[in-house]
């Protein structure tokens, strides 16, 4: 990575607020979470996560809890509506059900991703998931392939041409068609990085001296559209309508920026 590039990016961490980048996003919490006997299971299911727990008691007995999460994370962590399932199950040697008895219908649960990478399971109800730590074991996220984050990306944000209204909207409209809401950022990272080794000195140049004004604008914009709509011109507010009030596609976009800022580290 060449020197010039970290010291932009450092100037972009500074600018664009090292709190905010450093909390999770919803998209780091997809995947399978195991501890023990006990499975997590976080999947998108639009507008939010759907969280699958299953704790086998025995080779035929588990017990399962069902959890939906809004996409908006609170304080960094995913926090379910107060509608929790939790089920005791016996299945038959067939591996299909042969009873299921629904314990309640209420419960409430938080999951928090720790600086170490671990999953906890804060349960509300009767504190199940107490003391537990989950290591991932599988992602869902997928990642973009490297041409389209050369020409819609990299290049695009470089193009001295583009107005910052129009970078901004490329940026988003980009991260919002490529659904980085459910993508693994270190695939995205090192599939840009991948780009970036390939870009000239000059588009290199070029992106660093636009990614932090366009960062900037995108992430004013979610805090306050009305405040920033008249910044977009030519029926690009009607595009940023519609992104702007989606949340999958606020994480999408916050999915992209950390990946390019991690680039430099």
């Amino acid at each position: 990575m060449k020197k010039a590039f970290c010291i932009l990016m450092a100037i972009a961490l500074l600018v664009l607020s090292a709190a905010c980048l450093a909390e999770a996003t919803g998209p780091a919490y997809l995947g399978t979470w195991d501890c023990g006997r006990c499975t997590i299971v976080i999947k998108d299911e639009h507008p939010g996560y759907r969280v699958e727990i299953s704790w086998g008691n025995s080779a035929a007995e588990t017990s399962e809890w069902n959890y939906y999460c809004p996409y908006e994370l609170v304080d960094g962590s995913l926090v379910s509506e107060p509608t929790g399932v939790m089920m005791d199950v016996t299945y038959g040697e067939d591996g299909e059900v042969a009873e299921s008895v629904t314990k309640y219908e209420d419960g409430q649960a938080t999951f928090t991703l720790g600086s170490d990478g671990k999953l906890t399971w804060t349960d509300a109800k009767e504190n199940a998931g107490e003391d537990m730590a989950f290591e991932r074991t599988e992602f869902y996220g997928v990642a973009p392939e490297a041409e389209d984050f050369d020409i819609s990306y990299f290049k695009m944000i470089a193009d001295s041409e583009l107005t910052l209204d129009k970078k901004a909207c490329e940026a988003l409209n980009f991260a919002a068609t490529s659904e980085l809401w459910h993508a693994d950022e270190d695939a995205v990272r090192d599939v840009m990085r991948q780009v970036w080794a390939g870009l000239t000195e000059a588009e290199q140049t070029a992106f660093n001296e636009s990614f932090a004004e366009v960062s900037s604008l995108l992430d004013a914009s979610f805090e306050d559209w009305t405040a920033n709509r008249d910044a977009f011109k030519d029926g690009r507010e009607a595009r940023m309508d519609e992104l702007i009030t989606e949340p999958m596609y606020r994480n999408a976009w916050n999915v992209l920026k950390a990946a390019t800022l991690a680039m430099a580290q």
